[in-house]
């Protein structure tokens, strides 16, 4: 899964753990492109609608993900 940017400018596999090369197109972008980014992230997260899921079943699909993940890429987890 990825998450697109800036129209399109940028995209990255996560910002809430972004991997080394996400950071490193982070920090390519300008201060004000980087605080759009984060506006454009949140304005999404408040025109998301609300989960029925509890936190038990989010952690789960989480920690499945990033598992998942791993098994393909340099990931944390």
């Amino acid at each position: 899964m990825t998450e697109t940017y800036l129209d399109g400018k940028i995209t990255v596999t996560s910002l809430a753990a972004p991997t080394a090369e996400d950071i490193k197109k982070l920090q390519a972008l300008s201060e004000e492109d980087r605080l759009a980014l984060l506006n454009e992230a949140l304005e999404r997260g408040r025109n998301s609608p609300v989960s029925d899921k509890t936190i038990d079943e989010i952690w789960d699909s989480a920690l499945l993900k990033a598992k998942a993940k791993k098994e393909k890429s340099q990931y944390a987890l």
